[in-house]
């Protein structure tokens, strides 16, 4: 079962603001956390809809592609958009 979070009313989503899609979670071969950052909201939701081993994963708002993603603090620190924990 997948369990999904979302923030409709989000300003970064209606604007096309820059977004970041964090994978933290993997089905088969896990490459750890990985990071991009998307011109859109859509643009991040078409590309993790390819990744499709991902199991775990947020899109949060702004640039958060650092190289060292920690997951709790961008939870804490951004606005997520959306989030997947299967």
């Amino acid at each position: 079962m997948r369990a999904l979070r979302k923030d409709k009313s989000s300003p970064a989503k209606a604007l096309g603001l820059p977004v970041t899609l964090i994978v933290y979670g993997w089905r088969e071969n896990a490459p750890g956390t990985l990071a991009w950052v998307f011109p859109s909201f859509s643009a991040a939701r078409t590309a993790v809809r390819a990744l499709r081993n991902a199991a775990r994963w947020l899109i949060v708002a702004g640039r958060r592609a650092d190289e060292e993603v920690d997951v709790d603090r961008v939870r804490r620190d951004a606005l997520v958009l959306m989030e997947c924990y299967a």
